[in-house]
């Protein structure tokens, strides 16, 4: 018998139409969900994966069109319906879970009142009784009920996140169409968020359609995966076998082009060009301008989506090779042929070989930095001010050797940015030292400071943010050379060319005379590489250089930093919460967490051994595009505490699956395993509300209830939370309440446990110790 269909796209177009034409962004997709499936929608930016999801929904701007084409839900065509009728489909019997969250939600409501405005614009339900519904999606996406009250602002990206995702799910749509919707969020919210939102799925019997760029989370994800390229399908079928065994050349050099946690020697694969021009779309297949077995029919006929396997569909003309092509596709050499054909330089590793120097060419000592909280002009009348500050680093030491890539991994809010910028002096230090060839770099103030700074560079995330619109790529690459007086006339005109094409833009006077905005992200990414090269540093901080850009591209740019530290001895801190990509690049790496360094080795031997807790939290939140590697969910993990009142003890201790007795429990813990008891539906008799002074919670005493019930619950709540938590504290019996009292703890300090290799944990003693 034939699977059930829920949603059946047949031939699908959409243009928009601008004063210079119709841009063509879907031209021809089709494809089909079943009931309670997953679905991937995978391809670079501009590909036309959020335009076909939007039309889907009927949302797209007032000049896109839909020329041709059906959208068939639940036995409707959905382009056919009149504007109120869409409108009850909307949200009642397909959701949507938008890439940006704060921008989902309406920042002067409570979050509970937004959701009951979902519920009550669609049904006609009691406000108690659809209350009560949403404590229970709360629960189910993983926050405490109690925060329906809150505000946007009040809430973590994480949280934020999952409320949009229990608002999507409040009226038990059959299809939810989710948008890139953990663009933004650090790998262990994504993970964390991915695993429920997939439990959700199973549970209720959801269809998914999971849009995205990343192939590793839609391996991890979803069913099946359609690969899309210049507004059609190029690829589509089970997801496992499409990544493992792929047809198309395009999904070829996608899944070359991802670093694995498993592959890290593998070279990474850069795809020449950019995708086309949708205004003026090519004839023939859309991809064969970069591809590298193009040949003279590609250009002329398109290829159909022809069935080349059991579930299995490509538009390609040469399947038949498609073994062939899989393992020349594995090599950077086999896509040169199409960057000649583009003049684009494909830019490989070079050697794989890591060169480990000992001689340190920075080092750092006990560094920290705080920045000061604002207070509010109410807070001073009141008498309330206070001195609070944000620990963003919290006294590490580290070093830097010559010719080495130093990887530094963690959350958001970890203190990898502001080490860096710390490093470059782009931010001042509170205290601790940088020693750069010995010089204490953190005190170097005016002409000296200008001097360090032809040695150090630094190369930010976003490249059009960091270039200027109104220089052109010469001006922009020449001006370190112009500001230290290094060059002039012949000898600058000269340096900028080297630089350009060192940076993999050749030839040079393609790019010099034009402008940011006339380049693509991954063009814009190299002219700031150019610009950081030319002074020819000693070494320079990448802050998450790649995480703007499409896979297709940022591989060149990961290689290209391999090869200036082989070729040019350029040392590099590789800043980026992407644990894979650190693989590939780090001959160490350093591992922080709440403004402290907490494991730092060989990079091989820390992905391996894993010593921390916090780096296995890590590594298991990594999604794995390998699509050999089944990777368990993970569960929740927790939030990042907040920097400004940094945790008593080890910081990790709150989400820490190991954490003992003195690893540093206080009062906060308590109020937090009250909260996730509510989430797991558990209910609080005998004890009240909860008040938290420094290390010690007060809890009072429900009316009625006795001190050794509400002693017994007390001692249930806190276990559940963790056993350890409930040994470490000590029950103070006071007039209707109790108090929960804990001991200071230090935070424990880095020892060494192997060659190099050392670890911020109580678990482990130290090399040469009984």
């Amino acid at each position: 018998m034939t699977a059930p269909t829920l949603l059946t796209v047949d031939d699908l177009a959409i243009h928009y139409q601008t004063g210079a034409g119709p841009v063509q962004a879907v031209d021809g997709v089709s494809f089909t969900l079943a009931p309670g499936e997953a679905l991937g929608l995978v391809g670079e930016s501009g590909c036309g994966k959020t335009t076909a999801a939007k039309a889907m929904l009927r949302l797209l701007p007032p000049n896109g069109q839909v020329p041709r084409g059906r959208i068939d839900f639940a036995g409707r065509d959905l382009l056919g319906l009149d504007p109120e009728a869409m409108r009850q489909v909307r949200w009642d019997e397909i959701a949507w879970i938008s890439q940006a969250a704060m921008n989902a939600l309406d920042p002067v409501y409570t979050v509970g009142d937004q959701i009951l405005e979902a519920m009550s614009a669609h049904r006609k339900i009691e406000r108690k009784a659809a209350w009560a519904h949403a404590e229970q999606l709360f629960r189910d996406v993983g926050i405490d009920p109690a925060r329906l009250s809150a505000y946007p602002h009040e809430m973590s990206g994480g949280m934020k996140q999952r409320a949009v995702i229990a608002m999507a799910l409040a009226l038990d749509p059959q299809l939810i169409v989710a948008d890139e919707p953990t663009t933004a969020l650090d790998v262990v919210t994504q993970a964390q968020i991915l695993s429920r939102l997939t439990k959700l799925r199973r549970e209720r019997g959801l269809a998914l359609m999971f849009i995205t760029h990343d192939i590793s989370v839609v391996v991890q994800t979803c069913d099946r995966v359609a690969v899309m390229y210049g507004g059609q399908i190029m690829e589509t079928g089970p997801v496992r076998e499409v990544f493992a065994s792929p047809f198309h050349p395009y999904t070829m050099g996608l899944t070359n082009a991802f670093p694995t946690l498993e592959g890290a020697q593998r070279e990474l694969i850069s795809i020449p060009g950019s995708p086309p021009d949708l205004l003026d779309p090519p004839s023939g297949c859309r991809f064969a301008e970069r591809c590298p077995f193009a040949t003279q029919r590609c250009t002329r006929e398109t290829p159909a989506l022809a069935e080349v396997g059991e579930g299995r569909h490509a538009a390609c003309h040469y399947p038949d090779q498609a073994v062939d092509f899989r393992q020349r596709a594995a090599q950077n050499a086999t896509w040169q042929i199409a960057g000649e054909r583009l003049g684009e330089q494909v830019q490989g590793a070079g050697s794989l070989e890591r060169r480990m120097s000992e001689t340190p060419i920075l080092e750092v000592e006990g560094l920290k930095k705080y920045f000061p909280v604002e207070q509010g002009f109410l807070d001073g009348l009141r008498g309330k001010r206070q001195e609070r500050q944000v620990h963003a680093v919290d006294d590490i030491d580290v070093d830097l050797r010559e010719g080495e890539i130093l990887g530094l991994a963690g959350e958001s809010g970890s203190g990898k940015t502001t080490t860096g910028e710390m490093l470059v002096r782009l931010q001042d230090v509170t205290a601790g030292e940088i020693r750069f060839d010995g010089v204490n770099i953190a005190a170097l103030k005016g002409p000296a400071l200008k001097a360090f700074r032809r040695s150090a560079q630094m190369i930010f995330q976003d490249p059009y943010q960091t270039l200027n619109p109104r220089f052109t790529i010469h001006d922009i690459v020449a001006e370190p050379l112009i500001i230290h007086r290094l060059a002039e006339g012949d000898a600058l005109e000269q340096r900028v060319v080297e630089a350009l094409e060192r940076a993999g833009l050749k030839p040079a006077g393609a790019y010099q005379d034009r402008f940011p905005h006339e380049l693509s992200g991954g063009q814009r990414q190299r002219v700031a590489i150019a610009r950081g090269i030319i002074l020819e540093p000693r070494f320079m901080v990448a802050d998450e250089p790649v995480s703007m850009l499409d896979v297709s591209i940022r591989a060149g740019v990961l290689n290209l930093m391999r090869r200036f530290r082989n070729e040019l001895g350029i040392s590099f801190v590789y800043v980026s919460h992407d644990l894979p990509t650190i693989r590939y690049v780090a001959d160490r790496t350093a591992i922080m967490y709440l403004g402290e360094i907490v494991e730092v080795g060989p990079t091989d031997t820390l992905i391996l051994e894993r010593k921390h807790p916090y780096t296995q939290l890590l590594l298991d939140a990594s999604p794995e595009p390998d699509p050999a590697v089944v990777k368990a969910p993970l569960e929740s993990a927790g939030e990042i505490p907040s920097a400004v009142e940094p945790p008593n003890g080890c910081h990790f201790h709150t989400r820490c699956p190991k954490a003992m007795t003195h690893c540093g429990w206080e009062g906060r813990d308590v109020a937090t395993a009250l909260s996730e008891w509510r989430i797991q539906g558990g209910e609080i008799r005998y004890l009240g509300g909860v008040s938290v002074t420094g290390l010690t919670a007060q809890l009072a005493l429900a009316e009625g209830a006795d001190e050794a019930s509400a002693r017994d619950e007390l001692q249930a709540i806190l276990s559940a939370k963790h056993p350890s938590l409930w040994q470490a504290a000590r029950i103070e019996a006071r007039e209707g309440s109790l108090g929960v009292v804990f001991s200071a703890q230090a935070s424990p300090k880095r020892r060494l446990i192997a060659r190099e290799h050392s670890v911020a944990c109580y678990l482990y003693e130290e090399v040469g110790t009984a």
